[in-house]
C-alpha cells in the first residue's frame, strides 16, 4: 500500500501531465472556427482526465477514474469492472455540457442586451 504522500506527488505529476496534454488539445483546436465545439471538446477532455475516484474499494485514497476502470475492467473484474471509473466520467461529462450550455445562453442574453442598449 502506498502512502498519502505517495498519492499526492503522483497526482501532482499526473496533473501536470494532463495540462501539457489539454494545451496540446486546445493548441491542435485553436483556429477552429466555432468556438463552442472546440470548449466543449476541452471540457470533455478535462472531465475524462481529471475525475477522480477512490483506487480501491476498501481505500480513501483517490486515482484517475479512467484508469481505475481499465484496471478494474481488464485485470480485477472483467464483467463489471469498467463500471466503477466510468459512471462517474458519464456523469461528470453530462453535468459540465449542460453547465456549459446554461453558462452560454446567460452570455448570449447578456451580451444581446448589451447590444440593444
Amino acid at each position: 500500500m502506498y502512502a498519502a504522500e505517495d498519492y499526492f506527488w503522483g497526482w501532482v505529476v499526473y496533473a501536470s501531465g494532463a495540462v501539457c496534454l489539454l494545451y496540446t488539445t486546445w493548441y491542435l483546436l485553436r483556429n477552429l472556427r466555432f468556438s463552442s465545439i472546440r470548449h466543449v471538446f476541452l471540457i470533455l477532455a478535462s472531465v475524462f482526465l481529471l475525475t477522480p475516484v477512490t483506487a480501491y474499494i476498501d481505500d480513501s485514497h483517490l486515482a484517475p477514474a479512467f484508469f481505475v476502470s481499465l484496471y478494474e475492467g481488464l485485470v480485477a473484474n472483467p464483467a463489471t469492472g469498467f463500471q466503477r471509473g466510468a459512471a462517474p466520467i458519464v456523469a461528470l461529462m453530462t453535468v459540465s455540457l449542460l453547465l456549459y450550455i446554461v453558462l452560454r445562453l446567460v452570455v448570449w442574453q447578456f451580451k444581446k442586451r448589451r447590444t440593444k442598449s
